[in-house]
């Protein structure tokens, strides 16, 4: 008996990890069910309508069932999801790489881009994903994690000065915007407007 009630907790516990086929079906149908430039958003929406317990399975069947039917969309997929969950960012790049090899560093830089703080557990994870490329997705993703962010806080210095003269005082116009419009001694037609 109580090697019954082992066995049955033990199987519980990995059910309660996995996907049901059920599920599987669900998702591949519900990704699939979309147009392919909507695959993207959809895969993404189910992966965070998921339970926490379930996020990287939801993510992984969903990108696996993406990359199987349409190669191409791959880099948009792993974009997607990686910017909606980052913490998913290295399996999910390296599942879809295992699939597509040829795309490999391309999704590790998508999924880098969407997730750069991510970046060098991307690096590793499809590195081991697909050996032979380690070294492309090292040199096609190390420039992303090590570039930093955008909006540091911090400005440069300089000094930004605000005027109504043009910056090119060398033309005919002396005193922007005061000079009038001349009216032309020779004035040119155009077509298609009319008569006055």
């Amino acid at each position: 008996m109580a090697a019954l009630c082992v066995a049955l907790a033990t199987f519980t516990v990995t059910s309660a990890n996995a996907l049901t086929s059920i599920q599987v079906q669900e998702i591949k149908k519900a990704v699939l069910g979309v147009p392919v430039p909507e695959m993207p958003a959809k895969a993404a929406e189910l992966v965070t309508r998921a339970e926490k317990k379930d996020r990287q399975a939801v993510a992984v069947t969903a990108v696996r069932s993406i990359v199987l039917k349409h190669r191409a969309a791959a880099p948009l997929v792993i974009s997607a999801i990686s910017k909606a969950a980052p913490d998913l960012a290295p399996t999910v790049a390296a599942a879809a790489s295992e699939v597509v090899t040829e795309q490999a560093p391309l999704i590790a830089r998508a999924a880098a881009v969407s997730a750069p703080a991510q970046s060098a557990q991307i690096i590793s994870a499809v590195s081991r994903a697909v050996p032979a490329q380690a070294a492309t997705i090292t040199a096609t993703v190390t420039p992303i994690a090590s570039r930093g962010s955008a909006s540091t806080g911090s400005s440069s210095g300089g000094t930004v000065t605000i005027s109504n003269k043009p910056i090119n005082t060398t033309g005919p116009v002396k005193n922007f915007p005061l000079d009038k419009p001349s009216e032309t001694a020779d004035p040119v037609l155009v077509y298609n407007q009319p008569p006055q």
